[in-house]
């Protein structure tokens, strides 16, 4: 995919569907399916999405600290249904994850993207970036 954009925003899509599907069905296999793609997201971003908003946006520090802070919070559920869930709270947990992933992608996509596309930020070099795991230059001239 071309558009570092539209392949975060499917990637997200993706992860949703993966909650709802365990949500749904209970189907514990896919716990740990979701858990690897949040860590494989998680680290894609800070890797090639983070570093360009703090870059090329104004006010783009407090977006990506923002931004962060709420991978920091996915990653302690995570961590804790990695480690230490039981049966029992284990769809109480998937939920919260649910919860955290929702509110995490709304605040992406409907701030970062969209003052991200406003700076500039060139959507192709951002992919490339993205599926490179580093940024390289991603403003457009």
């Amino acid at each position: 995919m071309d558009d570092g954009y539209a392949l975060l925003e499917q990637d997200h899509r993706d992860i949703e569907q993966q909650l709802q599907s365990f949500l749904r069905d209970n189907d514990q296999p896919v716990v740990r399916e979701v858990c690897e793609h949040l860590t494989r997201h998680s680290q894609m971003e800070d890797a090639a999405l983070y570093p360009a908003l703090r870059r090329w946006v104004d006010g783009g520090d407090d977006l990506a600290d923002r931004a962060q802070q709420e991978h920091v919070a996915i990653a302690t559920i995570v961590a804790e249904l990695y480690d230490s869930t039981t049966p029992e709270r284990l769809v109480e947990r998937m939920t919260d994850l649910r919860d955290a992933v929702q509110g995490h992608v709304q605040f992406e996509e409907s701030e970062i993207f969209p003052a991200m596309r406003e700076s500039r930020v060139d959507a192709h070099r951002l992919a490339s970036d993205l599926q490179s795991d580093g940024p390289a230059g991603l403003r457009a001239s």
